[in-house]
C-alpha cells in the first residue's frame, strides 16, 4: 500500500479531501503517513507519493528514497528540477490556473487602455480632462511562453479583437496568429502592444528581458509579467525604461526576492504596478482534481498527466 505525504499550506483541506475520497469508497490503496504544512519531522524515508509545495519539498528531496511520484501544488517548479535527484516522476499542474490569468492580464492592460491612473489622478485633483481611448481591436498581443495558462489568455485576447503573437522554445500553438522562437526576441517585441510573460524558469529564459529587448519594444507598450523573476536581465533595465518612457507602463507579479524590500526601486518606479505573486493562486478544490486523477492513473499503472521534463524544466 503506497504511502502518501502531504506537505503544504492547504494541507487540511487535501487531507479532507482525501479523507472523504477513501470514505466514499473510491479509494482504499493508498496510507495518509504525513499531512503538515512543514516537513519537519515528516517520516521522509518511507515516503512514496507525496503531494507537495515545490519549493519545500526541495529542501528535502534527497531523504526521500522512496519516492516514486510528486504532484506538485503549484505552477513553477523549478527548485524541484534544479535539484540533483530525478528518479521518480514529477507532475505540475495545467488547466488550472488559465481563468485566473486571463483575469488578471485582461484587467491590467484595460487600466492603461483606458487611462485609468490618469482618470484617477484627474479626480484627485478636480480636473477635467478627456482623453482618445483607442479600442483594444486590431492590437496585438505577444505572449511569451504561450502553454496551458497563456492558452486561456490568447482566447481572451482575441475576445477582444486583439491579434495575438507567441514566443515558444519550440512549440507553434494553434491560438496564436504568428509564433517566433527564442532566437528571435528581439524582433517579437517590436512587433506587439502588450507582451506577457508566461515563459518558465529555465537556463533558456533567464535574462532574456535585458536593456535591448525594452529598447525594441514600442513607446505605447506595457510589459507584464506574471511567470517567472528570471527573464528580467536586472530590474534596473526595467526602471530606467519607465523613467526614460521608453514604454508605457509595466505590471510585475514575481519578484527575484519575495517580500520585495522596500528599498526596491520598483516600490516608486512610475506607471509600474505591482501584485503579491497572485496573479494565479492555487485553489486547493483543483489541486486536488489534478492530484486524484493522478492518483488513480498511478495506482492503475497509467501514464500521468502534466509530467515535468526534468531536462526542458517544464
Amino acid at each position: 500500500m503506497p504511502k502518501i505525504a502531504i506537505i503544504s499550506r492547504d494541507y487540511s483541506a487535501y487531507k479532507s479531501a482525501l479523507d472523504d475520497l477513501q470514505l466514499s469508497g473510491e479509494l482504499h490503496d493508498v496510507e495518509l503517513i504525513w499531512a503538515n504544512e512543514h516537513a519537519n519531522g515528516a517520516p521522509l524515508r518511507d515516503i512514496e507519493y507525496a503531494l507537495a509545495n515545490p519549493n519545500i519539498m526541495s529542501r528535502y528531496i534527497n531523504e526521500c528514497p522512496n519516492l516514486t511520484w510528486l504532484q506538485s501544488t503549484w505552477a513553477g517548479v523549478n527548485t524541484l528540477v534544479n535539484k540533483s535527484k530525478r528518479d521518480y516522476q514529477l507532475t505540475g499542474l495545467k488547466n488550472v490556473f488559465g481563468a485566473q490569468m486571463r483575469e488578471y492580464v485582461i484587467a491590467y492592460l484595460l487600466y492603461f487602455q483606458r487611462h485609468i491612473p490618469e482618470l484617477i489622478t484627474n479626480q484627485q485633483q478636480c480636473q477635467w480632462q478627456q482623453y482618445r481611448i483607442p479600442t483594444l481591436q486590431n492590437q496585438t498581443m505577444g505572449i511569451m511562453g504561450l502553454g496551458s495558462i497563456g492558452k486561456d489568455v490568447a482566447i481572451a485576447a482575441k475576445a477582444f479583437g486583439m491579434k495575438v503573437y507567441s514566443l515558444n522554445a519550440t512549440s507553434k500553438p494553434a491560438e496564436a496568429d504568428q509564433h517566433f522562437n527564442l532566437a528571435q526576441l528581439y524582433e517579437f517585441a517590436s512587433k506587439v502592444d502588450v507582451i506577457v510573460n508566461l515563459l518558465p524558469h529555465t537556463n533558456q529564459t533567464t535574462g532574456i528581458c535585458d536593456v535591448t529587448f525594452f529598447e525594441t519594444m514600442r513607446s505605447h507598450a506595457i510589459f507584464i509579467n506574471a511567470g517567472r523573476a528570471n527573464v528580467i536581465n536586472n530590474d534596473n533595465d526595467l526602471v530606467n525604461a519607465l523613467n526614460s518612457r521608453s514604454i508605457r507602463g509595466a505590471v510585475i507579479d514575481v519578484f527575484k526576492t519575495e517580500p520585495l524590500p522596500a528599498e526596491h526601486p520598483f516600490w516608486n518606479t512610475p506607471n509600474l504596478l505591482m501584485t503579491n505573486h497572485t496573479a494565479a493562486t492555487s485553489q486547493h478544490e483543483l489541486v486536488f482534481e489534478v492530484f486524484k486523477n493522478n492518483l488513480r492513473k498511478k495506482l492503475q499503472g497509467l501514464p500521468l498527466d502534466s509530467c515535468i521534463n526534468f531536462e526542458q524544466g517544464y
